[in-house]
């Protein structure tokens, strides 16, 4: 009977034990998250002092079109440095006077007819509106989208 008594003994410890072990491991990660959790928003609301999100839609003419939306840049970043950003480098251009003209995105040129054009999203008009200087001239704005639009045709927008 002793015997029976130990075992049941035992078997309760080991039980109460690991409730112990597991209330404190719970604590433990819980707290972690909320320490983790607390140092993220502080990070975003010191990057907010010192970058934008803006929006990038990419249209290849042929039914594809991507979107980066939310994209963090520092404050002062050109349309051409964000591209080359929401791209992981793959943008491509040639170099004058006037600037830069983009001839390639994510490895599909601009070539002979088709060319990149890009344009600003304009909330009062509600339309799309060319862009009026090369890329590496147009400084992002807060929460501004644009779009690069491969095109045989300067009238079109995406």
């Amino acid at each position: 009977m002793n015997a029976g008594r130990n075992i049941w003994f035992t078997i309760s410890l080991v039980l109460v034990s690991a409730l112990v072990i597991t209330s404190a491991l719970s604590f433990f990660y819980y707290s972690n998250y909320v320490t983790t959790e607390e140092k993220y928003s502080n990070t975003l609301l010191s990057l907010n002092g010192v970058s934008y999100k803006f929006n990038t839609l990419i249209d290849y003419n042929n039914g594809t079109k991507i979107w980066h939306n939310q994209t963090i840049i520092p404050i002062g970043w050109s349309l051409y440095n964000a591209t080359l950003k929401t791209t992981g480098g793959k943008v491509e251009g040639s170099w004058s006077d006037f600037g830069v003209f983009v001839t390639s995105i994510n490895e599909v040129q601009g070539n002979g007819p088709e060319y990149w054009l890009w344009f600003s999203w304009d909330e009062t008009e509600n339309r799309w509106m060319s862009g009026q200087t090369g890329a590496e001239s147009h400084i992002i704005k807060q929460g501004e989208t644009v779009a690069w639009l491969l095109t045989n045709d300067w009238a079109a927008t995406p």
